[in-house]
């Protein structure tokens, strides 16, 4: 696929008022594409934000249910040229860790759903989104993208890292044996407008800004100086898009050149808001690896622009986040 052919194309989007799924919603109505968002409910009222078209279906469904799941597939009429998964079970950390049966039974099973009816209505084309997290191990060297469980899979009872990397294994097998032409983009940590702003929030980025709007301090784990990538939702999904557009690698770290410490952020994230710094360092808590930075030669031999800087991206998230929607009750 090309830009210019996503126009006219069936395309379905899972996950699709989260985070990542809205502006692929988004992005591919701006391209022509008629766009099936599925989602489970809309507590944050994002549908309305992605206007009216006659090209978006809106389909409320549960991705555990296989059958619902392929009745809504099948549906497509004449049929769907590409699925992008986005939808997720995750949380912070210690969620992660406490509940890895969870986790992992059910991104486990919507993935194999996902496959499974895909390959049953001849659906070749898939994207589903990967992690950086997969990446276990600590490097001082940019992480590449043979850096994963082919070369070493080590246990952790996160939930979210096996599920993801056990989705990744399951895709690949799906693509050896059935043919299927199927991409997993590693993301880095992603923010921007449409995040999860509310208190239960797993992402480093909202709940930092929640803090600073509270008037409390920011808390880091360790010295602060861990460092880390933040890549803003539209660069992502572009980047993606250009992924499969390209064709040229079916797995590619996904990500920017820019890594900051997470003190850095937490400064950066006071001054986007206005606010002064009010920043708690905790030592006696692990801060996580010292470093996850990808390596991404590969993502720029294939896109055509330049993730803006992560100044840039804070400051329009702070513009999105002063008038957003208020989410309702339930």
């Amino acid at each position: 696929m090309t830009t210019e052919t996503w126009a006219g194309k069936n395309v379905v989007v899972t996950g699709g008022i989260g985070l990542l799924g809205s502006h692929f919603v988004e992005e591919l109505l701006a391209r022509g594409a008629a766009v099936s968002c599925l989602y489970r409910r809309d507590n944050r009222r994002v549908l309305p934000q992605l206007g009216e078209s006659d090209r978006l279906r809106a389909v409320r469904v549960d991705l555990l249910d296989e059958a619902a799941l392929a009745e809504v597939l099948d549906s497509v009429k004449p049929h769907v040229d590409m699925i992008i998964h986005c939808a997720v079970v995750s949380g912070p950390m210690p969620v992660r860790l406490n509940q890895p049966a969870h986790i992992l039974d059910a991104n486990m099973r919507v993935a194999s759903n996902i496959l499974n009816a895909a390959r049953r209505l001849d659906i070749t084309n898939l994207v589903l989104l990967s992690s950086s997290d997969i990446y276990l191990t600590a490097s001082e060297q940019p992480i590449r993208e043979e850096d994963d469980f082919t070369q070493q899979m080590r246990y952790s009872p996160d939930g979210y890292y096996l599920s993801k990397n056990f989705a990744e294994i399951l895709a690949e097998a799906f693509r050896t044996e059935y043919g299927m032409n199927i991409y997993l983009p590693r993301l880095t940590s992603v923010y921007g407008p449409r995040d999860n702003f509310e208190p239960d929030t797993d992402r480093v980025v909202p709940s930092m800004f929640a803090k600073v709007v509270a008037g409390e301090p920011i808390e880091i784990w360790g010295d602060g100086s861990q460092t880390r990538t933040y890549m803003f939702v539209t660069d992502l999904v572009r980047a993606v898009l250009q992924m499969v557009e390209k064709g040229k690698y079916h797995t590619l770290n996904v990500g920017t050149s820019e890594t900051v410490s997470v003190l850095q952020l937490a400064k950066l994230v006071c001054a986007a808001l206005g606010e002064p710094e009010r920043i708690r360092i905790d030592e006696s808590k692990s801060g996580g690896r010292p470093s996850r930075t990808l390596d991404v030669s590969r993502l720029h031999e294939i896109i055509d622009f330049t993730p803006r800087p992560l100044v840039e991206g804070l400051r329009e998230t702070v513009a999105w986040y002063r008038n957003r929607p208020r989410p309702t009750a339930g």
